[in-house]
């Protein structure tokens, strides 16, 4: 079966009555098309914020359509999907918070405005092009309004988070209608910081989160270790295991000590197109999170990525996520869940209700942690 035959073939009724789990989304992105969301037959959305001005809008999303633990809306009689929402700064917007945290002041507004986006963008941008920029955000009250909003969905995850090589801002001199791209980056030490700040109030908040990883994906692990580092699990020999492969360093009552950890309790690196031999270094026991895969037929199987199949061998089952990572909430997701279904199955040798369930069991786990749910 050819990838296109993916594409276009849908799932049965039967089947997306089993509950399908979209990980990663954007159907904010397209506002017009939100009053969709209950018409659509996957169980639950997982919606993704990215900057300033969709932050409020997946939370009004969430106010109408999320799923309400306390409620039957996720189990098997639900009749419309509903949502999960993640609040969080993506890279490609990590430009315009400014680090008030460790790093620059509030000093002079236009001054900063002009030091900021010299020192985090690639090749010194010109005045002009500054000028074309808003004002950066104080990362600290980002932090603080994300805070306000993970209190008040107790389900929430934080993303979506990252880092991106690649990405370079539109070059918005030239004018709305030419799509040239400028030869501005924003450099990693500064994407860094954006996430550890998130990763931080995370693990704070003991959230799960999503992240995004493009042409980073060492400088990517690395900034998670830095975070682990003091909380590794202890390996154990097979001739001294007592209570399973490893331990944690520490239990309950050190924890409280300690404080929280400075990292989220799940992981979820999602449409994930990592080199394979990056899923074994993220699957090393000694890690103090549970970290997932996630995979999109846009991303994973779109572009024709061959290893896949490869990538796919390595996932443990219980650590496999699908997701659209598409950002409008019309029939196109269903089609493009149905496509990525379809080609783990076949990939994994798997019935198709067989992924869908273990999909479900994987994303309730990821999301809530070890609370049971209906969802």
């Amino acid at each position: 079966m050819t990838d296109a035959e993916f594409q276009f073939e849908p799932l049965d009724d039967s089947l997306w009555s089993l509950g399908v789990y979209d990980a990663h989304c954007h159907p904010t992105d397209t506002m017009d098309v939100v009053p969709e969301i209950p018409k659509r037959r996957m169980r639950v959305l997982t919606i993704m914020a990215t900057k300033a001005s969709d932050q409020e809008l997946v939370a009004q999303v969430a106010r109408e359509y999320g799923v309400d633990r306390n409620s039957n809306d996720g189990d098997n009689t639900a009749v419309s999907c509903r949502v999960v929402p993640s609040f969080g700064w993506h890279p490609w917007f990590s430009h315009l918070l400014f680090d008030d945290m460790k790093g620059e002041s509030n000093g002079d507004a236009k001054a900063l405005k002009i030091d900021h986006y010299t020192s985090v963008l690639t090749n010194e941008p010109t005045e002009e092009f500054i000028s074309t920029l808003p004002d950066p955000k104080p990362l600290s009250q980002f932090i603080a309004e994300t805070r306000k909003y993970l209190e008040e969905f107790p389900s929430a995850l934080v993303g979506e988070v990252g880092l991106d090589r690649f990405f370079r801002l539109p070059n918005i001199e030239a004018g709305p209608d030419d799509k040239h791209l400028s030869p501005h980056r924003v450099n990693l030490d500064h994407q860094k910081r954006v996430l550890e700040e998130q990763l931080r109030l995370a693990g704070e908040m003991k959230r799960a989160v999503s992240v995004h990883g493009v042409g980073a994906h060492g400088v990517l692990y690395d900034s998670f270790a830095y975070l682990f580092k003091g909380y590794e699990k202890e390996v154990r020999s097979k001739r001294t295991q007592k209570r399973g492969p490893y331990d944690f360093e520490g239990d309950e009552s050190d924890e409280e000590e300690r404080g929280p950890k400075p990292f989220p309790p799940r992981i979820c690196l999602h449409s994930f197109s990592a080199p394979p031999d990056f899923i074994k270094t993220w699957l090393h026991p000694k890690l103090p999170a549970e970290i997932y895969f996630s995979f999109s037929h846009a991303i994973n199987v779109g572009y024709g990525y061959e290893k896949f199949p490869d990538m796919l061998r390595l996932v443990p089952k219980d650590k496999l996520l699908v997701e659209s990572d598409l950002h409008i909430a019309s029939i196109e997701m269903e089609n493009h869940l149905s496509a990525i279904v379809r080609k783990v199955g076949h990939d994994k040798e798997w019935e198709l209700d067989e992924v869908i369930k273990q999909v479900g069991k994987n994303w309730k786990k990821f999301v809530y942690g070890d609370a049971t749910t209906a969802a």
